[in-house]
């Protein structure tokens, strides 16, 4: 049903009484008047509101930050716990290496002591390459690699003291036949040329590799062994940078490669640069084409 506005406005008493203000009243439809009176909030009730709330803000801010700061605490203290055990484990176990290796090398002392009258050139001479091994063995950062390294010296002295008892002095009690001792590893001295290639499948086969020089010593050893003849070595950057057979880290390995070497020639006729590294006539390293045939040098570790 629609109601149209003049009828409204006739439904609308008038004010008998101008001069008084009247609660205010609302048009009357059918007969009921809607009359509403609905309070206004002061400004006190607004600001005292609006207080409360920034203080609980304030409060759960600070409730915030408070549980956060002892979570970080928490957190921290447990790091350092854990680093401390940490510290205290690595310290335990360097401590048990130390004694090992002492131990080693007191087995070694009495060693030298018993055969001094017996063989002492000789022998002497192989326990003096066994101590070096066991310097290395101090300054390597593997423990797993440090324990290997110390059975095969008890082994070796173990075998030792055999041969000496026996009397046998005629080869070598550390190494199979045709192998040289040195250290932890056995050498041998191939007496006929192969290419590079050749030469690393053959060491392969014996169960070696192409010799992997760590040292100034080493290096000597091996000009002696091979009285100075040109001879191949397991290095070889035929990818592009320097690598040595077994995966030693080329940085880290000291070098001995003679003046201007290496020098990458190409004047050879052979195709290519020159990309495998050989012992040079008794003084230092020379990088040559990898096709050439030269003499070489295996190498393995001890049993």
């Amino acid at each position: 049903m629609s109601v149209r506005y003049k009828d409204i406005q006739q439904l609308i008493p008038e004010d008998p009484t101008p001069n008084k203000s009247p609660m205010p009243s609302y048009p009357t439809y059918q007969g009921l008047t809607m009359n509403r009176w609905i309070p206004q909030p002061s400004s006190g009730l607004i600001c005292s509101l609006s207080a409360l709330c920034t203080g609980l803000l304030f409060i759960a801010i600070i409730l915030i930050v408070t549980i956060t700061r002892q979570g970080v605490d928490q957190t921290e203290q447990n790091m350092e716990v854990k680093l401390r055990n940490l510290s205290l484990g690595v310290g335990t176990k360097v401590e048990k290496l130390s004694q090992d290796v002492s131990r080693v090398m007191e087995k070694l002392t009495n060693t030298e002591i018993f055969i001094k009258d017996m063989r002492a050139a000789s022998v002497i001479s192989k326990i003096n390459g066994m101590e070096a091994s066991v310097n290395r063995i101090l300054s390597d950062d593997v423990t797993g690699s440090i324990s290997n390294d110390i059975q095969r010296i008890l082994g070796a002295v173990a075998r030792l003291t055999e041969e000496i008892r026996k009397g046998n002095g005629s080869t070598d009690p550390l190494c199979e036949v045709g192998w040289t001792h040195y250290g932890l590893s056995c050498y041998y001295f191939s007496q006929r040329g192969r290419s590079w290639e050749s030469a690393k499948k053959d060491c392969e086969t014996k169960k070696a590799h192409l010799v992997v020089i760590n040292g100034e010593e080493e290096n000597t050893f091996l000009y002696d062994l091979t009285k100075s003849r040109t001879s191949w070595i397991g290095l070889t950057d035929v990818d592009g940078s320097w690598k040595w057979v077994d995966g030693t880290s080329y940085d880290v390995t000291p070098k001995f490669w003679q003046r201007g070497q290496p020098d990458e020639w190409f004047g050879h006729g052979l195709g290519g640069g020159e990309d495998c590294a050989q012992l040079k006539n008794g003084n230092g390293w020379n990088d040559d084409h990898c096709s050439r045939t030269f003499s070489y040098i295996c190498e393995k570790k001890m049993p």
